[in-house]
C-alpha cells in the first residue's frame, strides 16, 4: 500500500498505522515544496561561499593568477640566470660549452617533471590553454 494514500478500514475507522505512514510521507524530503529547496540551496552556497572567505584569510588558499604569476617569476629569473651562467664562470669555451650542456639537461628535466605533473591534474596542454 503506498504511504501517500490511507484507506478506511471496513468498520469505518482509519488506520493508524496508515496515518503515521501518511505524515511522515507529508514530511519526506521529496515533498518539499520547491521554496525549502531553494532556501536549502541558498544556505549551502552561502556556507561554502563563507568557508572559502575564511580560509583565504587564515591563508590557507591563495588565488590561482596569484601564484602562476609568482610561479612564472621566480621560473623567469632562474632561467634567466641559469642561460648566463657559463659566461659568468669561465672565458674558456670547453667550459662554457659542458656548462650550457648542464643547463640544457636541468632545463629539459624540469619541463619533462612540469609535463608530466600538468598531465597527471588533467591540465590542458599550454597551445589549448585560454
Amino acid at each position: 500500500m503506498s504511504e501517500a494514500v490511507i484507506v478506511q478500514r471496513s468498520d469505518g475507522l482509519f488506520d493508524q498505522g496508515a496515518r503515521l505512514r501518511y505524515i511522515r510521507h507529508l514530511r519526506s524530503d521529496n515533498r518539499r515544496s520547491p521554496r525549502t529547496q531553494a532556501d536549502a540551496d541558498h544556505v549551502r552556497v552561502k556556507t561554502e561561499m563563507l568557508t572559502l572567505r575564511l580560509m583565504e584569510k587564515q591563508h590557507m588558499l591563495v588565488r590561482r593568477d596569484d601564484a602562476n604569476e609568482l610561479l612564472d617569476t621566480v621560473c623567469g629569473v632562474v632561467l634567466t640566470h641559469l642561460g648566463g651562467m657559463s659566461a659568468r664562470c669561465s672565458r674558456d669555451m670547453v667550459v662554457r660549452r659542458t656548462i650550457d650542456g648542464v643547463v640544457h639537461q636541468i632545463r629539459t628535466e624540469l619541463a619533462q617533471v612540469c609535463t608530466r605533473m600538468a598531465n597527471e591534474r588533467g591540465e590542458p596542454p599550454l597551445d589549448q590553454q585560454d
